[in-house]
């Protein structure tokens, strides 16, 4: 293979990586990718990068991505067979968004909303008529705050939610059993260490205000959870260097045992804030 071939090989293969959207502004930089399920894919606060992000899966569009901030929608876990219904069938764990390359965005003055409105295939998993948008801005105080707002454009009949988002955070796997959770319901986390670093989550109750996570190598991480996100998820993986650290509406399940339910011509909103000191 000559130069000219190996440069074409190279740039076919870059070409068919999905693209992604940067945004820099004073305080610091994020980016997205619209058409690959709308993931925020990194936040720098400063010049400190905080998200973990394995590059391999989200080049692969078959894989589900390990890293950055995947979106959750309608449901946040899995539906357990034994209350399934009908309606949600067909519906996977964690929902359809983070699969979707049908999300638009716009830039705004501090930061992107990138929106995702139903169709005919997601009306085959989630039989309503919906627009999605999250809106991803810096704050005046240099943090970041993510708000997801569903908007039901039903005319005549309410649609449940349980939605949420997966962020992944940058942490050595040695360094996990270091990690202070310094919250109501952080000593619940630290005693359940083996559990939720072997792949299995537990989950807290979402205890409101200022909750500070101080993780070795990147520094307390200060989340601000709105309380319309009921649980906060807590998980990673053995030998991989993330904790992440979810915001949930409910537990799995919530979409048919405790759903939030959204009016016609209602619009649910709900945000969390991250800080880095």
């Amino acid at each position: 293979m000559n130069f000219e071939q190996n440069n074409n090989k190279i740039e076919e293969k870059e070409s068919l990586k999905p693209k992604i959207e940067t945004i820099k502004l004073f305080n610091g930089e994020v980016s997205y990718s619209p058409e690959r399920g709308g993931i925020i894919t990194s936040i720098k606060i400063g010049d400190k990068e905080i998200l973990y992000m394995d590059e391999s899966t989200f080049n692969d569009k078959g894989a589900n991505v390990k890293g950055g901030i995947p979106v959750l929608f309608p449901n946040a876990g899995a539906i357990p067979d034994e209350i399934k219904t009908e309606e949600f069938a067909n519906l996977k764990q964690h929902g359809f968004a983070r699969e979707s390359h049908k999300w638009t965005s716009l830039r705004t003055e501090n930061g992107f909303i990138q929106t995702l409105k139903s169709d005919e295939e997601t009306k085959k998993v989630f039989p309503y008529d919906f627009e999605f948008s999250i809106n991803g801005k810096y704050e005046e105080n240099g943090s970041f705050s993510v708000t997801q707002l569903v908007k039901n454009l039903e005319t005549n009949k309410e649609f449940p939610l349980s939605s949420g988002f997966h962020p992944y955070f940058k942490v050595s796997s040695e360094a996990k059993k270091d990690i202070e959770f310094n919250f109501k319901g952080g000593d619940f986390v630290k005693e359940n260490t083996e559990i939720w670093t072997n792949g299995k989550a537990v989950s807290v109750e979402n205890p409101g205000g200022l909750m500070e996570i101080n993780i070795p190598g990147l520094g307390i991480l200060i989340f601000n959870i709105d309380k319309g996100y009921k649980r906060i998820w807590i998980w990673s993986q053995t030998d991989k260097d993330f904790i992440c650290i979810e915001p949930v509406m409910r537990d799995k399940g919530g979409l048919v045992n405790d759903p939030e339910k959204i009016k016609p011509g209602e619009t649910f909103s709900a945000t969390f804030n991250l800080n880095l000191k």
